[in-house]
């Protein structure tokens, strides 16, 4: 979501397998409450609607005979983008300078890498992997970028032949990649998003132990920081951090999902922030944030007890936003 109070996703249509079923994007306008369908072409069989910059870029993807990476724009208008890996990508993100950052997904190898579009001429761009001298096929992605064009993701690495590979944070500064680190060494972790100062977010295996928890972390003045979980769970995740430095995520205890909130150093269960006078109360569970606004609104995934029968457990999106 953006801080105009503009939010994007996509609605899947869970029905039996031979319904027809598709994913179809959409945009929400908080100001008129409106709920738009978006769409590339009439003869698309759908499209999925990713992330949404300040300056109005909906970054996304037509489903087609594979995955094509585009983009909206809040005002009106859809673009497909082209180049080497057409049809095997899609886009996730955008910044207020109008860069798109994607992936592509390509069977054997290379494997999935990390794409960058800028404006004005949106040529493809591949960002590079880290080295891993022993990697079968590549597994790259970027998955969040800031209005400086610092972008950050996930690469595979590995220095010498006979060395383990480990899947580690990345930033990629200047088309150069540079290494995060993990929490304790445990050679396996993912950045999902970074604010305007370059305070970056994301999750990493605590430990190197089979079966090791993963927990969120930020990284602040180089130092990657524990955030930790929410009591009783084991696992968590940030997913965004905006300027003002709250961060949203998800925390589990293997089963059972819950939003969170961390903020002056710390983590608040979403479901016990929601307004007391708020009809939601009781009725809905906040499960996963999505993405946070500079402004504090929150788009977070969550489930109706309301919803009965074939509709049970559906997942549904809400907006909080911070009262006066």
């Amino acid at each position: 979501m953006n801080s105009h109070g503009i939010v994007v996703g996509e609605y899947d249509n869970m029905c039996t397998p031979d319904c027809g079923g598709s994913p179809q994007a959409w945009m929400y306008q908080q100001s008129t409450g409106a709920l738009i369908e978006l769409t590339f072409d009439p003869s698309e069989t759908g499209a999925i609607a990713n992330g949404v910059s300040d300056g109005g870029i909906i970054a996304g993807e037509e489903v087609k005979a594979g995955q094509l990476a585009g983009y909206w724009t809040v005002t009106g208008g859809a673009v497909l983008l082209t180049g080497q890996w057409q049809g095997y990508d899609w886009a996730g993100a955008a910044n207020d300078s109008g860069t798109i950052i994607g992936e592509f997904g390509a069977d054997g190898t290379p494997g999935n890498g990390a794409l960058m579009w800028a404006a004005p001429g949106y040529q493809e761009v591949s960002l590079p992997p880290l080295p891993c001298d022993s990697c079968m096929r590549g597994d790259v992605a970027a998955n969040g970028i800031n209005d400086s064009g610092a972008i950050v993701g996930h690469s595979v690495y590995a220095i010498g032949m006979d060395s383990p590979i480990s899947m580690l944070a990345v930033e990629w500064q200047s088309g150069a990649a540079i290494i995060l680190g993990s929490l304790q060494e445990s050679g396996t972790s993912d950045a999902y998003g970074i604010d305007t100062g370059g305070d970056i977010v994301g999750a990493s295996r605590v430990g190197t132990a089979t079966g090791a928890p993963t927990h969120a972390f930020l990284i602040h003045g180089g130092t990657m920081i524990d955030l930790g979980t929410l009591p009783g769970d084991t696992n968590s995740s940030a997913v965004a951090i905006n300027d003002a430095g709250q961060i949203v995520g998800t925390s589990d205890d293997g089963n059972t999902e819950r939003a969170f909130l961390y903020e002056d150093g710390q983590m608040h269960d979403l479901n016990a922030l929601i307004d007391a006078s708020s009809p939601l109360v009781g009725q809905i569970t906040l499960q996963a944030a999505a993405g946070i606004s500079s402004n504090g609104w929150i788009a977070v995934n969550g489930i109706d007890s309301r919803d009965t029968g074939q509709n049970a457990d559906t997942t549904r999106a809400f907006l909080l936003i911070p009262a006066p």
